[in-house]
């Protein structure tokens, strides 16, 4: 039987630990490759340039959800699968990645006359390549994912973030301006893809179409529901702010976008891809879940809600320092949206238990009243444009928060009450923390500039991490145990 079909709990912490560590590390370099190119970019293309690439994009995400028919998340919590499905599941993505793609070609003019911008077709056009890549590789990386294989997609996201970000540099050097963003978007995907069907170690067989492919279609129906609507919330202010505003008020808000995003996504992604395939191993055993799940809340939210929170504090000397003076719009919209960011991640969470648990049904559910809320928020504030809908979102994350986790747990020994307590030690760290950014703002750096007081900044905050790190966890932080007492 081929490894990423050899499925054992025997040292499922061990692997937990050990495919968390790499799967960050993986998302930390592909942050660094992209937070670097980001940097070079944002200096040598003009607003205009990331305008005309965030028109097309929400509609190459919003179909993206299609691209593999939620089968790939079906595949992640399926506990007992064998070759004959995998392949199945294979035959049905590929053929859905080229329709989809296809389909994304031919709506390419209908995009760039709804815009009244010719570029945003040759744009859309170019990235419906994206589909086929896509269908292409979506098994073979839920099979390394679900084996919690992470060193194999390690090295694929090394080469992909390298030669990605090298291409777009450097066409961006040579005057291509939004190409440098476009090829960027396809040459990532490509080289992940040629890497992963390299290293996997398995290849499509006969086809089996029996009573657990049926399953893995229901779940891929639900999975498929959830993902569309999450991409609609997320990707809709784009498109509202491109149509009514145009590329010169959508670049600031897309530029902070993109730099609460990649951070965000370094915790929740990385985590969520580990821990999905894990926790369903845990189906059946309630107490071993609640324990597991109230541990992975109160580590990702740690992490997340001090130094996001502190944006709202600093976001312009992020925005001076990374993207330069010509971005001062973006820096507001940052600092409304940064709560954003560091909600979602503590959000994703009851992402990861309702889909590992086989709850489908019921996360499609939640995910329809998360987008109607952000949908209400964007159309409320669009009238005041990008700041609008920043402030229309952020406004209804917090809100829908804890509900979210009401809701999550209802079925299952986890209470409320658990997640806040589990929650209580980020609260108090991000307190501190904004309140020590706010007085070296005002009382000792008032009159630095942006570089050296946002240098002074982050070693502040850090320092304060460090020591409520050793406060929360003791001396089990050194030994990597932070998800100690099972085996």
């Amino acid at each position: 039987m081929p490894i990423p079909f050899q499925i054992s709990n025997q040292l499922l912490r061990y692997d937990a630990q050990r495919a968390s560590f790499l799967n960050l590390s993986a998302r930390g370099i592909d942050f660094l490759f992209q937070f670097v190119s980001m940097l070079i970019l944002a200096r040598l293309l003009t607003p205009a340039d990331f305008g005309v690439f965030a028109m097309a994009t929400p509609f190459v995400w919003i179909l993206m959800t299609f691209g593999d028919l939620g089968l790939a998340s079906a595949v992640l919590q399926q506990r007992d699968l064998n070759e004959g499905q995998a392949s199945a599941v294979f035959r049905i993505n590929l053929v859905a990645g080229i329709a989809f793609g296809g389909l994304f070609l031919l709506s390419a003019p209908l995009l760039g006359s709804f815009y009244g911008d010719p570029e945003v077709t040759q744009v859309a056009a170019a990235l419906s390549l994206m589909f086929v890549f896509s269908g292409f590789t979506a098994v073979q990386q839920a099979l390394l994912r679900r084996a919690l294989m992470f060193d194999t997609l390690l090295r694929a996201q090394i080469a992909a973030s390298l030669v990605s970000s090298v291409i777009a540099v450097t066409l961006a050097l040579k005057g291509a301006g939004y190409w440098a963003l476009t090829i960027r978007a396809l040459a990532d995907p490509l080289v992940y893809g040629i890497v992963v069907w390299t290293l996997a170690g398995w290849l499509p067989t006969r086809a089996e179409w029996d009573d657990t492919t049926k399953a893995l279609l229901r779940y891929g129906g639900y999975s498929i529901g959830s993902s569309l609507l999450f991409s609609i919330g997320r990707h809709a202010n784009n498109v509202v702010i491109g149509w009514r505003y145009g590329s010169t008020e959508l670049g600031p808000f897309a530029l902070a976008n993109r730099l609460l995003l990649l951070p965000a996504q370094q915790i929740s992604w990385p985590l969520g891809q580990v821990m999905v395939p894990a926790l369903s191993r845990l189906q059946g055993d309630p107490d071993r879940l609640k324990r597991w799940y109230l541990k992975l809340l109160r580590l990702v939210t740690f992490a997340s809600f001090p130094p996001f929170f502190s944006l709202a504090i600093c976001g312009d000397d992020v925005v001076h320092v990374i993207a330069g003076p010509q971005w001062g719009h973006a820096a507001d919209i940052l600092r409304l949206l940064a709560p954003v960011a560091a909600l979602q991640v503590g959000y994703a969470s009851i992402d990861w238990l309702m889909r590992s648990q086989g709850q489908a049904d019921r996360f499609f559910r939640w995910t329809a009243i998360d987008t109607t809320a952000s949908l209400l928020g964007c159309v409320l504030g669009f009238r005041w444009g990008a700041i609008g809908v920043a402030a229309g979102l952020a406004t209804a994350n917090l809100v829908l928060f804890l509900p979210s986790f009401a809701y999550a747990a209802k079925g299952t020994t986890i209470r409320l009450m658990d997640a806040l307590e589990a929650m209580l030690p980020c609260f108090l760290l991000m307190m501190m923390t904004v309140a020590a950014v706010w007085a070296l703002r005002h009382f000792i750096a008032q009159d630095w500039t942006p570089f050296p007081r946002l240098l002074l900044t982050g070693v502040t905050i850090a320092a304060i991490m460090a020591c409520g790190t050793v406060w929360v966890y003791g001396r089990s932080v050194l030994n990597l145990h932070l998800l100690r007492s099972e085996r």
